[in-house]
C-alpha cells in the first residue's frame, strides 16, 4: 500500500491510498490524532447521499490492509472504522483490527448502518470507545431509500431495545445514533418526529450530522437555519443531541465524502 494523494484542510488530512491490486481507498486524519479507517473497497449498502458506495462494492479489505492505513500515518492516537465500507460486512477482519489497535493503546470506535443484525449484537458487547448506528430516517419508507441495504427500522430498534439493557452504564453512554440531514429526503417534521418517537425510549445520544455535498449525486444539504431549527426541535422533544463537529463538515473528509475506486485513477 502506498499514499498516492493527500489533501490538507483546517481540521483534517485526507489520504488516497493505492492497494496492491491497484484499487484506491481513502482515509482521514481528524484533528491531528484520530484516523478514520476504511474497511472495504466501496460499499454494498449504497446510501444515495454517500460517495463511498457510488462505484459499488469491490471487495473487503484484509487485516494487513487495514493496519497499513494506520502505519502510513504518524501521530495516530485513535482509530474509527467510519470510512469506506460497512464494517459489519467485514466483521471478522474488523474485529481482528480492533484487537490489534486496542493492544497498541489506541482508542477504537465504529460507525455502522446496523446490519447484519447478529453482527451488531456481537459488536455491542465488544470493548470499544464508541459505537454509532446510522439511522437517517424515522419511517420505514424513508429508511429504505436512505439506507437501501441496511436493516429495517423495526428490526434494528428491536435489537437495540433488547441489547442495551445488558450493557454497563459506561457502554451505553458510548453507544449513539446518527441522523444525517439531507434536503428533501429526511428533513420533514413528520420524518423527524417519527425518528424522535423511536429514539426517545432508548435514551441514547444522537449525532445530528450536516450533509456534505459530493459530486456523485445531486442531493443537497439543508440550510443552516433549518439545521439549527431541527436540532432545537429534537432537543425540545427530550433527545440529547450533538451537532456536527467542524471536522465532520470539512470538505476533505466529512461524512459521506470518501471515494473508493476499483482501478487506478487520478487521486481525488
Amino acid at each position: 500500500m502506498e499514499i498516492v494523494g493527500e489533501e490538507v484542510g483546517e481540521w483534517n488530512r485526507r489520504f488516497v491510498l493505492r492497494l496492491a491490486d491497484g484499487a484506491l481507498i481513502e482515509s482521514v486524519l481528524y484533528r491531528g490524532d484520530t484516523l478514520c479507517v476504511s474497511s472495504q473497497v466501496g460499499c454494498a449498502v449504497r446510501c444515495p447521499f454517500c460517495a463511498s458506495g457510488a462505484n459499488g462494492l469491490g471487495r473487503s479489505l484484509r487485516l494487513e490492509e487495514m493496519i497499513a492505513q494506520v502505519e502510513a500515518v504518524d501521530a495516530v492516537r485513535g482509530v474509527t472504522l467510519s470510512g469506506i465500507g460497512e464494517p459489519l460486512h467485514n466483521a471478522e477482519v474488523c474485529a481482528q483490527f480492533f484487537d490489534w489497535a486496542r493492544a497498541r493503546g489506541l482508542r477504537v470506535t465504529l460507525t455502522t448502518s446496523g446490519g447484519p443484525l447478529p453482527r451488531l449484537r456481537e459488536w455491542m458487547a465488544r470493548p470499544h470507545h464508541g459505537l454509532t448506528i446510522s439511522i437517517h430516517a424515522g419511517t420505514e419508507d424513508t429508511r429504505a431509500r436512505a439506507v437501501p441495504h441496511g436493516p429495517d427500522l423495526g428490526s434494528l430498534f428491536a435489537v437495540l431495545a433488547e441489547e442495551l439493557p445488558r450493557l454497563t452504564r459506561t457502554r451505553r453512554k458510548r453507544t449513539a445514533l446518527a441522523y444525517l440531514l439531507v434536503a428533501g429526503l429526511n428533513d420533514s417534521d413528520h420524518e423527524l418526529d417519527a425518528f424522535v418517537a423511536r429514539a426517545l425510549p432508548l435514551g441514547l445520544f444522537v449525532h445530528l450530522y450536516g450533509y456534505n455535498e459530493v459530486e456523485t449525486n445531486a442531493l443537497r444539504a439543508v440550510p443552516r437555519a433549518r439545521y439549527e431549527a431541527i436540532y432545537a426541535r429534537m432537543a425540545a422533544a427530550g433527545l440529547t443531541v450533538r451537532m456536527s463537529a467542524r471536522a465532520r463538515l470539512e470538505a476533505n473528509g466529512g461524512c459521506g465524502t470518501l471515494v473508493a475506486l476499483r482501478t487506478p485513477a487520478r487521486a481525488r
